[in-house]
Protein backbone atom coordinates (compact mmCIF):
# COMPACT_ATOMS: atom_id res chain seq x y z
CA UNK A 1 0.00 0.00 0.00
CA UNK A 2 2.85 2.40 0.85
CA UNK A 3 4.50 1.70 -2.50
CA UNK A 4 1.23 2.44 -4.32
CA UNK A 5 0.73 5.72 -2.49
CA UNK A 6 4.37 6.64 -3.16
CA UNK A 7 3.42 6.80 -6.86
CA UNK A 8 0.99 9.69 -6.29
CA UNK A 9 3.59 12.46 -6.22
CA UNK A 10 5.49 11.28 -9.35
CA UNK A 11 2.21 10.89 -11.25
CA UNK A 12 1.06 14.36 -10.21
CA UNK A 13 4.44 15.85 -11.18
CA UNK A 14 4.27 14.32 -14.67
CA UNK A 15 0.71 15.61 -15.15
CA UNK A 16 1.73 19.13 -14.03
CA UNK A 17 4.59 18.96 -16.53
CA UNK A 18 2.21 17.92 -19.32
CA UNK A 19 -0.13 20.78 -18.45
CA UNK A 20 2.70 23.30 -18.47
CA UNK A 21 3.92 21.87 -21.78
CA UNK A 22 0.51 22.53 -23.32
CA UNK A 23 0.49 26.10 -21.97
CA UNK A 24 4.02 26.58 -23.36
CA UNK A 25 2.75 25.35 -26.74
CA UNK A 26 0.07 28.01 -26.82
CA UNK A 27 2.46 30.66 -25.53
CA UNK A 28 5.06 29.86 -28.17
CA UNK A 29 2.57 29.00 -30.93
CA UNK A 30 3.98 25.46 -31.16
CA UNK A 31 0.91 23.46 -32.18
CA UNK A 32 2.59 20.06 -31.76
CA UNK A 33 2.79 20.67 -28.00
CA UNK A 34 -0.97 20.97 -27.56
CA UNK A 35 -2.09 18.90 -30.56
CA UNK A 36 0.06 15.72 -30.37
CA UNK A 37 -1.68 14.02 -33.33
CA UNK A 38 -1.64 16.15 -36.50
CA UNK A 39 -5.21 16.97 -37.48
CA UNK A 40 -6.52 15.36 -34.29
CA UNK A 41 -8.08 16.93 -31.19
CA UNK A 42 -6.12 19.56 -29.29
CA UNK A 43 -5.79 20.00 -25.56
CA UNK A 44 -7.69 23.20 -24.72
CA UNK A 45 -5.88 25.74 -22.47
CA UNK A 46 -8.52 25.31 -19.74
CA UNK A 47 -8.03 21.55 -19.93
CA UNK A 48 -4.30 22.11 -19.31
CA UNK A 49 -5.13 24.37 -16.38
CA UNK A 50 -7.33 21.61 -14.92
CA UNK A 51 -4.40 19.19 -15.25
CA UNK A 52 -2.12 21.60 -13.40
CA UNK A 53 -4.64 22.38 -10.65
CA UNK A 54 -5.43 18.71 -10.00
CA UNK A 55 -1.72 17.84 -10.07
CA UNK A 56 -0.95 20.41 -7.38
CA UNK A 57 -4.02 19.44 -5.35
CA UNK A 58 -2.79 15.82 -5.29
CA UNK A 59 0.54 17.00 -3.90
CA UNK A 60 -1.24 19.03 -1.20
CA UNK A 61 -3.94 16.48 -0.37
CA UNK A 62 -2.09 15.00 2.63
CA UNK A 63 -1.16 18.36 4.09
CA UNK A 64 -2.78 20.33 6.86
CA UNK A 65 -3.82 23.91 7.43
CA UNK A 66 -2.93 26.08 4.44
CA UNK A 67 -2.05 23.13 2.23
CA UNK A 68 -5.45 21.56 2.85
CA UNK A 69 -7.23 24.82 2.04
CA UNK A 70 -5.13 25.17 -1.12
CA UNK A 71 -6.11 21.67 -2.18
CA UNK A 72 -9.81 22.39 -1.68
CA UNK A 73 -9.55 25.70 -3.53
CA UNK A 74 -7.82 24.12 -6.54
CA UNK A 75 -10.30 21.24 -6.91
CA UNK A 76 -13.20 23.65 -6.42
CA UNK A 77 -11.91 25.75 -9.31
CA UNK A 78 -11.70 22.65 -11.49
CA UNK A 79 -15.27 21.74 -10.55
CA UNK A 80 -16.42 25.25 -11.49
CA UNK A 81 -14.57 25.23 -14.84
CA UNK A 82 -15.85 21.79 -15.87
CA UNK A 83 -19.40 22.58 -14.70
CA UNK A 84 -19.43 25.75 -16.81
CA UNK A 85 -18.30 23.73 -19.83
CA UNK A 86 -21.19 21.29 -19.36
CA UNK A 87 -23.66 24.19 -18.99
CA UNK A 88 -22.29 25.77 -22.20
CA UNK A 89 -23.01 22.55 -24.07
CA UNK A 90 -26.48 22.16 -22.59
CA UNK A 91 -27.46 25.81 -23.14
CA UNK A 92 -25.55 26.20 -26.42
CA UNK A 93 -23.69 29.16 -24.94
CA UNK A 94 -20.01 30.12 -24.84
CA UNK A 95 -19.56 31.63 -21.37
CA UNK A 96 -16.36 29.72 -20.68
CA UNK A 97 -14.65 31.42 -23.63
CA UNK A 98 -14.59 34.62 -21.57
CA UNK A 99 -12.22 32.95 -19.06
CA UNK A 100 -10.13 30.91 -21.50
CA UNK A 101 -6.49 32.01 -21.88
CA UNK A 102 -5.11 32.13 -25.44
CA UNK A 103 -8.69 32.36 -26.68
CA UNK A 104 -7.48 34.04 -29.87
CA UNK A 105 -5.47 30.93 -30.82
CA UNK A 106 -8.39 28.68 -29.89
CA UNK A 107 -10.76 30.73 -32.06
CA UNK A 108 -8.32 30.65 -34.99
CA UNK A 109 -8.09 26.85 -34.76
CA UNK A 110 -11.86 26.55 -34.73
CA UNK A 111 -12.17 28.87 -37.77
CA UNK A 112 -9.71 26.63 -39.63
CA UNK A 113 -11.96 23.64 -38.89
CA UNK A 114 -9.65 22.18 -36.22
CA UNK A 115 -10.90 20.73 -32.95
CA UNK A 116 -9.97 22.82 -29.92
CA UNK A 117 -12.79 22.61 -27.40
CA UNK A 118 -12.74 21.15 -23.91
CA UNK A 119 -14.87 18.11 -24.79
CA UNK A 120 -17.76 17.07 -22.60
CA UNK A 121 -15.99 13.77 -21.91
CA UNK A 122 -12.88 15.69 -20.76
CA UNK A 123 -15.01 18.00 -18.60
CA UNK A 124 -16.79 15.07 -16.94
CA UNK A 125 -13.49 13.25 -16.39
CA UNK A 126 -11.78 16.20 -14.67
CA UNK A 127 -14.97 17.01 -12.76
CA UNK A 128 -15.04 13.46 -11.34
CA UNK A 129 -11.34 13.52 -10.43
CA UNK A 130 -11.73 16.88 -8.68
CA UNK A 131 -14.87 15.72 -6.87
CA UNK A 132 -13.09 12.53 -5.79
CA UNK A 133 -10.26 14.55 -4.25
CA UNK A 134 -12.71 16.92 -2.58
CA UNK A 135 -14.61 14.00 -1.04
CA UNK A 136 -11.33 12.46 0.11
CA UNK A 137 -10.44 15.74 1.82
CA UNK A 138 -13.67 15.47 3.79
CA UNK A 139 -12.84 11.81 4.65
CA UNK A 140 -15.57 10.34 2.44
CA UNK A 141 -13.20 7.63 1.26
CA UNK A 142 -15.74 5.16 -0.19
CA UNK A 143 -17.51 7.85 -2.21
CA UNK A 144 -14.14 9.26 -3.32
CA UNK A 145 -13.03 5.85 -4.56
CA UNK A 146 -16.29 5.24 -6.42
CA UNK A 147 -16.11 8.62 -8.25
CA UNK A 148 -12.43 8.01 -9.12
CA UNK A 149 -13.38 4.69 -10.74
CA UNK A 150 -15.94 6.53 -12.89
CA UNK A 151 -13.27 9.06 -13.89
CA UNK A 152 -10.88 6.23 -14.82
CA UNK A 153 -13.44 4.69 -17.19
CA UNK A 154 -13.56 7.79 -19.44
CA UNK A 155 -9.92 7.82 -20.68
CA UNK A 156 -10.00 4.04 -21.16
CA UNK A 157 -12.93 4.52 -23.55
CA UNK A 158 -10.88 7.13 -25.40
CA UNK A 159 -7.90 4.75 -25.62
CA UNK A 160 -10.21 2.13 -27.14
CA UNK A 161 -11.45 4.66 -29.67
CA UNK A 162 -7.92 5.58 -30.71
CA UNK A 163 -6.95 1.89 -30.94
CA UNK A 164 -10.00 0.95 -33.05
CA UNK A 165 -10.05 4.17 -35.09
CA UNK A 166 -13.53 5.09 -33.82
CA UNK A 167 -13.52 8.85 -33.33
CA UNK A 168 -16.95 8.79 -31.60
CA UNK A 169 -15.22 7.08 -28.67
CA UNK A 170 -12.75 9.86 -27.98
CA UNK A 171 -14.62 12.85 -29.44
CA UNK A 172 -12.64 16.02 -28.72
CA UNK A 173 -10.32 14.40 -26.16
CA UNK A 174 -6.72 14.42 -27.35
CA UNK A 175 -4.38 11.53 -26.61
CA UNK A 176 -2.44 13.86 -24.30
CA UNK A 177 -5.62 14.71 -22.34
CA UNK A 178 -6.64 11.03 -22.16
CA UNK A 179 -3.19 9.96 -20.92
CA UNK A 180 -3.01 12.73 -18.33
CA UNK A 181 -6.58 12.10 -17.17
CA UNK A 182 -5.83 8.40 -16.82
CA UNK A 183 -2.75 9.15 -14.68
CA UNK A 184 -4.66 11.63 -12.50
CA UNK A 185 -7.56 9.18 -12.02
CA UNK A 186 -5.13 6.44 -11.01
CA UNK A 187 -3.47 8.83 -8.54
CA UNK A 188 -6.89 9.70 -7.08
CA UNK A 189 -7.59 5.99 -6.65
CA UNK A 190 -4.23 5.42 -5.00
CA UNK A 191 -5.18 8.03 -2.42
CA UNK A 192 -7.77 5.49 -1.20
CA UNK A 193 -5.42 2.49 -1.35
CA UNK A 194 -6.07 1.58 2.29
CA UNK A 195 -9.74 0.77 1.83
CA UNK A 196 -12.37 -0.79 -0.41
CA UNK A 197 -11.80 -2.28 -3.84
CA UNK A 198 -8.37 -0.68 -4.30
CA UNK A 199 -7.12 -2.27 -1.09
CA UNK A 200 -8.41 -5.66 -2.27
CA UNK A 201 -6.76 -5.31 -5.70
CA UNK A 202 -3.42 -4.16 -4.24
CA UNK A 203 -3.42 -6.81 -1.51
CA UNK A 204 -0.16 -8.84 -1.40
CA UNK A 205 -2.16 -11.96 -0.58
CA UNK A 206 -3.60 -14.50 -3.00
CA UNK A 207 -6.93 -12.67 -3.39
CA UNK A 208 -5.13 -9.53 -4.55
CA UNK A 209 -3.00 -11.50 -7.00
CA UNK A 210 -6.11 -13.06 -8.52
CA UNK A 211 -7.82 -9.66 -8.74
CA UNK A 212 -4.81 -8.04 -10.47
CA UNK A 213 -4.45 -10.87 -12.96
CA UNK A 214 -8.13 -10.96 -13.81
CA UNK A 215 -8.29 -7.15 -14.06
CA UNK A 216 -5.47 -7.07 -16.60
CA UNK A 217 -6.79 -10.05 -18.54
CA UNK A 218 -10.35 -8.75 -18.31
CA UNK A 219 -9.32 -5.52 -20.04
CA UNK A 220 -6.63 -6.70 -22.46
CA UNK A 221 -8.38 -9.75 -23.93
CA UNK A 222 -11.82 -8.17 -24.61
CA UNK A 223 -9.98 -5.21 -26.18
CA UNK A 224 -8.18 -7.61 -28.51
CA UNK A 225 -11.42 -9.46 -29.20
CA UNK A 226 -13.17 -6.20 -30.05
CA UNK A 227 -10.42 -5.35 -32.51
CA UNK A 228 -10.75 -8.75 -34.20
CA UNK A 229 -14.54 -8.39 -34.31
CA UNK A 230 -14.36 -4.98 -35.99
CA UNK A 231 -11.83 -6.26 -38.51
CA UNK A 232 -13.96 -9.33 -39.25
CA UNK A 233 -17.10 -7.20 -39.74
CA UNK A 234 -15.25 -4.87 -42.10
CA UNK A 235 -13.68 -7.72 -44.04
CA UNK A 236 -15.02 -10.42 -46.29
CA UNK A 237 -12.49 -12.88 -44.95
CA UNK A 238 -13.97 -15.51 -42.64
CA UNK A 239 -10.60 -16.32 -41.11
CA UNK A 240 -10.69 -13.28 -38.81
CA UNK A 241 -14.10 -14.22 -37.44
CA UNK A 242 -12.84 -17.74 -36.83
CA UNK A 243 -9.86 -16.33 -34.91
CA UNK A 244 -12.31 -14.18 -32.95
CA UNK A 245 -14.38 -17.23 -31.90
CA UNK A 246 -11.34 -19.34 -31.05
CA UNK A 247 -9.84 -16.50 -29.00
CA UNK A 248 -13.06 -16.17 -26.97
CA UNK A 249 -13.04 -19.92 -26.25
CA UNK A 250 -9.42 -19.93 -25.17
CA UNK A 251 -9.89 -16.80 -23.08
CA UNK A 252 -12.72 -18.52 -21.17
CA UNK A 253 -10.61 -21.66 -20.77
CA UNK A 254 -7.64 -19.60 -19.59
CA UNK A 255 -9.70 -17.65 -17.03
CA UNK A 256 -11.29 -20.85 -15.69
CA UNK A 257 -7.88 -22.57 -15.52
CA UNK A 258 -6.21 -19.65 -13.76
CA UNK A 259 -9.09 -19.38 -11.31
CA UNK A 260 -8.83 -23.11 -10.63
CA UNK A 261 -5.08 -22.85 -10.04
CA UNK A 262 -5.45 -19.97 -7.61
CA UNK A 263 -8.43 -21.60 -5.92
CA UNK A 264 -6.46 -24.80 -5.41
CA UNK A 265 -3.58 -22.77 -3.99
CA UNK A 266 -5.96 -21.03 -1.59
CA UNK A 267 -7.52 -24.35 -0.61
CA UNK A 268 -4.08 -25.88 -0.11
CA UNK A 269 -3.12 -23.05 2.23
CA UNK A 270 -6.42 -23.50 4.07
CA UNK A 271 -5.86 -27.24 4.47
CA UNK A 272 -2.32 -26.64 5.64
CA UNK A 273 -3.55 -24.06 8.14
CA UNK A 274 -6.19 -26.45 9.44
CA UNK A 275 -3.57 -29.20 9.76
CA UNK A 276 -1.21 -26.93 11.70
CA UNK A 277 -4.05 -25.84 13.99
CA UNK A 278 -4.98 -29.48 14.58
CA UNK A 279 -1.36 -30.32 15.32
CA UNK A 280 -1.11 -27.41 17.73
CA UNK A 281 -4.31 -28.52 19.47
CA UNK A 282 -3.04 -32.11 19.80
CA UNK A 283 0.62 -31.53 20.71
CA UNK A 284 2.45 -30.32 23.77
CA UNK A 285 4.21 -27.08 22.95
CA UNK A 286 7.31 -27.74 25.07
CA UNK A 287 8.20 -31.36 24.24
CA UNK A 288 6.46 -31.79 20.88
CA UNK A 289 4.76 -34.94 22.21
CA UNK A 290 1.03 -35.56 22.08
CA UNK A 291 -0.95 -33.73 24.76
CA UNK A 292 -3.70 -35.01 27.06
CA UNK A 293 -6.40 -34.39 24.45
CA UNK A 294 -4.57 -36.54 21.88
CA UNK A 295 -3.87 -39.20 24.51
CA UNK A 296 -7.58 -39.55 25.34
CA UNK A 297 -8.62 -39.58 21.67
CA UNK A 298 -5.99 -42.15 20.71
CA UNK A 299 -6.68 -44.35 23.74
CA UNK A 300 -10.44 -44.46 23.12
CA UNK A 301 -9.96 -45.30 19.45
CA UNK A 302 -7.63 -48.16 20.35
CA UNK A 303 -10.05 -49.51 22.96
CA UNK A 304 -12.83 -49.58 20.37
CA UNK A 305 -10.57 -51.51 18.02
CA UNK A 306 -9.67 -54.01 20.74
CA UNK A 307 -13.31 -55.01 21.15
CA UNK A 308 -13.06 -57.08 17.96
CA UNK A 309 -9.63 -58.59 18.76
CA UNK A 310 -8.01 -60.55 21.55
CA UNK A 311 -5.10 -58.18 22.02
CA UNK A 312 -4.10 -56.10 25.04
CA UNK A 313 -3.49 -52.40 25.36
CA UNK A 314 -1.01 -51.33 28.02
CA UNK A 315 -1.10 -47.94 29.67
CA UNK A 316 2.13 -46.67 31.24
CA UNK A 317 1.99 -43.67 33.54
CA UNK A 318 5.39 -42.07 34.23
CA UNK A 319 6.32 -39.38 36.76
CA UNK A 320 9.71 -37.69 37.31
CA UNK A 321 10.99 -38.31 40.84
CA UNK A 322 11.58 -35.18 42.96
CA UNK A 323 10.86 -32.89 40.05
CA UNK A 324 10.00 -30.02 42.39
CA UNK A 325 13.54 -30.18 43.69
CA UNK A 326 14.85 -29.61 40.16
CA UNK A 327 12.74 -26.47 39.70
CA UNK A 328 13.53 -25.17 43.19
CA UNK A 329 17.26 -25.81 42.85
CA UNK A 330 18.04 -24.83 39.26
CA UNK A 331 14.94 -23.00 38.08
CA UNK A 332 12.13 -23.74 35.66
CA UNK A 333 14.41 -23.38 32.63
CA UNK A 334 16.38 -26.42 33.81
CA UNK A 335 13.12 -28.25 34.53
CA UNK A 336 11.96 -27.57 30.97
CA UNK A 337 15.29 -28.72 29.60
CA UNK A 338 14.97 -32.03 31.44
CA UNK A 339 11.37 -32.51 30.28
CA UNK A 340 12.45 -32.01 26.66
CA UNK A 341 15.25 -34.56 27.08
CA UNK A 342 12.82 -37.02 28.68
CA UNK A 343 10.39 -36.50 25.81
CA UNK A 344 13.04 -37.42 23.25
CA UNK A 345 14.04 -40.51 25.21
CA UNK A 346 10.44 -41.68 25.51
CA UNK A 347 9.76 -41.04 21.83
CA UNK A 348 12.78 -43.16 20.85
CA UNK A 349 11.80 -46.00 23.22
CA UNK A 350 8.50 -47.04 21.59
CA UNK A 351 7.20 -48.14 18.20
CA UNK A 352 5.59 -45.78 15.70
CA UNK A 353 2.21 -47.43 16.38
CA UNK A 354 2.42 -46.53 20.07
CA UNK A 355 1.73 -43.13 21.60
CA UNK A 356 3.82 -41.03 23.96
CA UNK A 357 2.12 -38.02 25.53
CA UNK A 358 2.72 -35.42 28.19
CA UNK A 359 -0.49 -35.17 30.21
CA UNK A 360 0.65 -32.93 33.05
CA UNK A 361 3.64 -30.98 34.42
CA UNK A 362 6.18 -33.80 34.85
CA UNK A 363 3.74 -36.62 34.09
CA UNK A 364 3.83 -38.65 30.88
CA UNK A 365 1.53 -41.37 29.58
CA UNK A 366 2.32 -44.09 27.04
CA UNK A 367 -0.14 -46.30 25.17
CA UNK A 368 1.36 -49.58 23.95
CA UNK A 369 -0.95 -51.31 21.48
CA UNK A 370 -1.09 -55.07 20.79
CA UNK A 371 1.46 -55.76 23.52
CA UNK A 372 1.84 -58.66 25.96
CA UNK A 373 2.70 -58.25 29.64
CA UNK A 374 6.26 -59.33 28.92
CA UNK A 375 6.53 -56.71 26.20
CA UNK A 376 5.15 -54.01 28.48
CA UNK A 377 7.57 -55.01 31.25
CA UNK A 378 10.52 -54.85 28.86
CA UNK A 379 9.54 -51.43 27.46
CA UNK A 380 8.87 -49.96 30.92
CA UNK A 381 12.17 -51.23 32.32
CA UNK A 382 14.12 -50.05 29.30
CA UNK A 383 12.58 -46.57 29.68
CA UNK A 384 13.40 -46.44 33.38
CA UNK A 385 17.01 -47.51 32.76
CA UNK A 386 17.49 -45.17 29.76
CA UNK A 387 16.32 -42.16 31.77
CA UNK A 388 18.59 -43.12 34.68
CA UNK A 389 21.51 -43.03 32.22
CA UNK A 390 20.38 -39.75 30.69
CA UNK A 391 22.90 -36.90 30.79
CA UNK A 392 21.60 -33.35 31.07
CA UNK A 393 24.33 -30.72 31.32
CA UNK A 394 23.99 -28.53 34.40
CA UNK A 395 22.03 -31.13 36.38
CA UNK A 396 23.17 -34.76 36.14
CA UNK A 397 26.84 -33.76 36.26
CA UNK A 398 26.18 -31.94 39.54
CA UNK A 399 23.18 -33.56 41.23
CA UNK A 400 23.30 -37.10 39.88
CA UNK A 401 20.93 -39.11 37.68
CA UNK A 402 17.31 -38.30 36.86
CA UNK A 403 14.92 -41.08 37.85
CA UNK A 404 11.30 -41.85 37.12
CA UNK A 405 8.59 -44.03 38.61
CA UNK A 406 6.29 -45.93 36.25
CA UNK A 407 2.84 -47.43 36.84
CA UNK A 408 1.41 -49.90 34.31
CA UNK A 409 -2.12 -51.20 33.66
CA UNK A 410 -3.63 -53.40 30.94
CA UNK A 411 -6.96 -53.20 29.13
CA UNK A 412 -8.46 -55.79 26.76
CA UNK A 413 -11.13 -53.43 25.49
CA UNK A 414 -13.73 -54.35 28.08
CA UNK A 415 -13.03 -51.40 30.36
CA UNK A 416 -12.90 -47.65 29.97
CA UNK A 417 -9.76 -45.64 29.43
CA UNK A 418 -10.47 -43.77 32.66
CA UNK A 419 -10.52 -46.98 34.71
CA UNK A 420 -7.17 -48.09 33.25
CA UNK A 421 -5.74 -44.64 33.91
CA UNK A 422 -6.84 -44.89 37.55
CA UNK A 423 -5.21 -48.33 37.86
CA UNK A 424 -1.97 -47.07 36.31
CA UNK A 425 -2.06 -44.11 38.70
CA UNK A 426 -2.42 -46.47 41.68
CA UNK A 427 0.53 -48.52 40.39
CA UNK A 428 2.55 -45.32 40.00
CA UNK A 429 1.72 -44.35 43.57
CA UNK A 430 2.89 -47.78 44.67
CA UNK A 431 6.19 -47.32 42.81
CA UNK A 432 6.68 -44.04 44.64
CA UNK A 433 5.89 -45.69 47.98
CA UNK A 434 8.36 -48.49 47.26
CA UNK A 435 11.28 -46.11 46.91
CA UNK A 436 10.88 -44.52 43.43
CA UNK A 437 13.00 -45.27 40.33
CA UNK A 438 11.05 -48.45 39.70
CA UNK A 439 8.19 -50.00 37.70
CA UNK A 440 5.00 -51.32 39.29
CA UNK A 441 2.07 -53.12 37.65
CA UNK A 442 -1.53 -52.80 38.66
CA UNK A 443 -3.26 -55.81 40.24
CA UNK A 444 -4.28 -58.04 37.35
CA UNK A 445 -7.56 -58.87 39.09
CA UNK A 446 -8.45 -55.29 39.86
CA UNK A 447 -10.57 -53.61 37.23
CA UNK A 448 -9.86 -56.36 34.70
Amino acid sequence: MKFAQALIRPLSAVCILFGLTVIAGYFGSVEALYRPVTGGPATNPLTAICMIFIGFSLRASRGKGRELWLQRALVSLVIIITSLRCFDVLLDSDVLALFTPFQQQVTLDLQLGKSNHMGVNSAIMFFCIALSLLLYGFQRVTASQFIAFIALAIPTISFTGYAYGIDQFYGQMSMLTASTGFALAVAALLMTANSGAVKAILSPYIGGKIARLQTMAGYAVPTLLGYLLIKSLNSNEGDLFGIFVVTICWFIILMVSMSAIFQEKIDHERRRGEFLLTQAAMNDQLTGLANRRKFIEFGQEELQRLQSTESLLWLLLLDVDHFKKINDTSGHAMGDKILVALGKTLHNSVRTVDLVSRIGGEEFALVLVDTSRQGAERVAEDIRASIARLSVAGWTDIHGPITVSIGCAANDGSHTLESSLNLADEALYQAKQNGRNRVCFADANKGQ
